[in-house]
């Protein structure tokens, strides 16, 4: 008997994905395709033209479109025999597909699986725990990833079979954005979820989907690695932009506890990486069936705003009116630092005892300084953050003023009055500063457990009065410490006023040239 063959047209699905309490988006959109004209001689199982069904997905802003791709193939079950089809007419995207097998089939029915590009197994799915999408709102992975379907093939006149797939896999399509202003150096290079439960592995597949009852090489996490990840990714919007980074996950449906979304950042001008972490507890994916995770990254910003010389005057940070020219990298040199007296950005030049009384007016004064250094309990913490749109990690928690003095069963006034040694030396009980120098190297590594009892000290740097080149100024130690004025100047110059230094090993009261731009005290 001469073998005919016979192909079959994917009736495209208009799916609809129904959103947990995270999402709010639930449809798919049409879409069309080109395909190859139907081939000579071939009989032809054909469907309706409708919309769009498989194996790359692209999100729309309110569901995940599905096209087919080369390389796409399907299986039809008949008689107990699966059976692969051997060509199709798709040339690239596609919106509907025509996929031929060989043999001849008279059934009214059959029933039709798609197991995944590459697959060519017809009973067997593997969901993968390492994924990789190259480009944003791109889902041409998923179909390698594990996505699958199932389908009816109904008989539609003689020589005409016509389905329409029904996707097995659950899916999320992660739409980070950062609304305080990230650079574009600033990339999310991967994402990860994990649970108690199985997201990935082999799963049995038959005509009814994926049988999460026989599942081997089992994993509870599945990593998404976005443009290779490591030191690239994708952007960060100050919106949710899902043309801009929307990445899209393949997952097995089901019921998940104790569901968590890492976000991994990579920043490629200052070379800092950390994660963003969001546990959501209890989460149901349906088969076939989208989530959308819209989140605001949880990174802590602080404000440009911040760097001051010494009791300037309010307001009149060091960068005041030449916001634009801010310098944002380490060593990074401008001329638009202030120079000169009339400068109103310029310090306060009052001599000691005289205590600050503009903007480091409400700063600890120098006997306070000393409390924080030797009873602040110093807890270095390495978790990431952000200033001037960029990425960095690291800062000193210190036990508030308050509770030190109720635990050394003294008043914030005591504290202020005099030193743990005695001496006050906001008011002249000085002889050098060796006497007032004083430095904690005793740091405990992680946050304290009691976080509302203790300030968080980010190592935000300084800026400095270069002396090398007309007094510009230039940006030092961002991520490594920082200072922070106290209220207090200096005896002997009107130059110097005490301060505080953190940075990872150690925590230190001592001074600082009033011309170089330190922080004000933490709120």
């Amino acid at each position: 008997m001469k073998m005919k063959y016979q192909n079959l047209w994917a009736l495209p699905v208009l799916a609809l994905f129904t959103l947990a309490s995270c999402s709010n988006e639930d449809t798919a959109q049409e879409n069309n395709g080109k395909q190859k004209g139907t081939l000579a001689g071939m009989t032809e199982f054909a469907v309706k033209e409708e919309a769009s069904t498989r194996t790359m997905g692209v999100y729309s802003g309110s569901g995940i479109d599905f096209y087919w791709t080369q390389g796409d193939k399907l299986w039809i079950n008949n008689a107990a025999s699966l059976m692969q089809s051997s060509d199709d007419d798709i040339t690239g995207k596609a919106a509907t597909a025509k996929f031929y097998f060989t043999g001849t089939y008279n059934e009214q029915s059959y029933s039709v699986r798609y197991t995944g590009k590459g697959n060519n197994t017809g009973d067997k799915v593997t969901i993968k725990s390492e994924q990789e999408q190259t480009t944003p709102n791109d889902g041409s992975h998923i179909g390698t990833d594990g996505d699958c379907g199932t389908a009816t093939a109904t008989r539609k006149g003689a020589g005409k079979y016509e389905f329409t797939l029904s996707h097995k896999a659950s899916y999320i399509t992660f739409i980070p954005y950062y609304s305080h202003e990230f650079a574009e150096d600033v990339k999310v290079t991967q994402i990860t979820v994990t649970a108690d439960e199985v997201l990935a592995g082999k799963f049995d597949f038959d005509d009814n989907g994926l049988k999460r009852a026989s599942v081997s090489d089992p994993k509870t996490s599945i990593t998404l690695k976005l443009n290779g990840g490591g030191k690239k990714g994708f952007p960060i919007p100050t919106s949710s932009t899902y043309a801009k980074n929307a990445a899209i996950m393949v997952l097995a449906p089901g019921t998940y506890h104790n569901f968590t979304v890492e976000y991994r950042l990579y920043d490629q001008k200052t070379l800092v990486e950390g994660t963003v972490t969001k546990n959501y507890g209890e989460l149901t994916f349906h088969e076939g069936k989208n989530k959308k995770v819209a989140a605001d990254l949880a990174v802590p910003h602080y404000a440009s705003n911040i760097y001051y010389m010494w009791d300037a005057a309010v307001d009149q940070h060091v960068w005041k009116g030449h916001e634009n020219d801010q310098l944002t990298l380490n060593d990074a040199v401008s001329s638009y630092y202030p120079k000169v007296a009339s400068d109103s950005r310029w310090f306060n030049t009052a001599a000691h005892p005289t205590a600050a009384s503009r903007s480091a007016a409400n700063c600890p004064n120098a006997n306070e300084i000393r409390w924080y250094v030797q009873h602040g309990d110093p807890h270095w913490d390495s978790s990431i953050w952000s200033i001037t749109k960029h990425l960095y990690a690291g800062g000193m928690w210190l036990k508030k003023g308050s509770v030190i003095a109720a635990e050394q069963h003294k008043t914030s006034q005591d504290l202020k009055n005099a030193a743990p040694n005695g001496k006050n030396y906001a008011n002249g009980d000085v002889n050098s500063f060796k006497d007032y120098a004083i430095s904690n190297e005793t740091i405990t590594n992680g946050k304290p457990a009691n976080l509302s009892n203790y300030i968080y000290f980010p190592a935000v740097g300084l800026y400095i009065q270069r002396q090398s080149d007309d007094h510009d100024g230039q940006l030092k130690d961002v991520g490594s410490r920082a200072y922070y004025w106290s209220s207090t100047a200096r005896p002997y110059t009107t130059l110097i006023a005490y301060n505080l230094l953190i940075e990872k090993g150690k925590v230190a009261a001592g001074y600082g040239g009033r011309a170089n731009a330190h922080c004000l005290w933490p709120q």
